[in-house]
């Protein structure tokens, strides 16, 4: 398995950038909670009803923590929260939550660990995402 990337040409003349090939990642599909399902019963005594049942009832929970304020930790899947964004207002007597929210967002931030690199200092160092840890990358074929 690889992670399929192909070079494009920066166009943004405005940019030092313009002109230079970088990377763009190419999908060849999604994979949705059916085919998950399937996939996490073959390796398990479950169902693919069952294990389907239960991804529904995490997202049923996690919807109810996060709008309760809470953050959801799905250990070594990652971090969620909700955020709420507004315009800014110059007292908090002029704050008004009908028309200053624009939205609420969900963030994520993937699992991963920090490594000590040569400093042996885990503050310092790159984080390694679990997802993206050991990826292999190739050129997309052009037709």
């Amino acid at each position: 398995m690889s992670l399929f990337v192909r070079l494009k040409k920066y166009k943004n003349k405005t940019k030092s950038s313009y002109g230079k090939l970088y990377t763009e990642t190419v999908y060849t599909g999604e994979v949705h909670t059916r085919e998950i399902a399937k996939a996490v019963s073959e390796n398990t005594t479950f169902r693919p009803g069952e294990v389907k049942g239960l991804i529904d009832e995490i997202v049923a929970e996690m919807k109810r923590q996060l709008q309760d304020s809470q953050i959801v930790v799905l250990d070594g899947l990652g971090r969620f929260r909700l955020v709420v964004e507004s315009e800014g207002v110059e007292k908090e007597e002029d704050f008004n939550m009908k028309t200053d929210i624009k939205r609420i967002q969900c963030k994520f931030l993937p699992a991963g660990t920090r490594d000590a690199e040569q400093t042996g200092n885990k503050q310092n160092g790159r984080i390694k995402r679990n997802f993206s840890d050991g990826a292999k990358v190739k050129l997309w074929p052009e037709d």
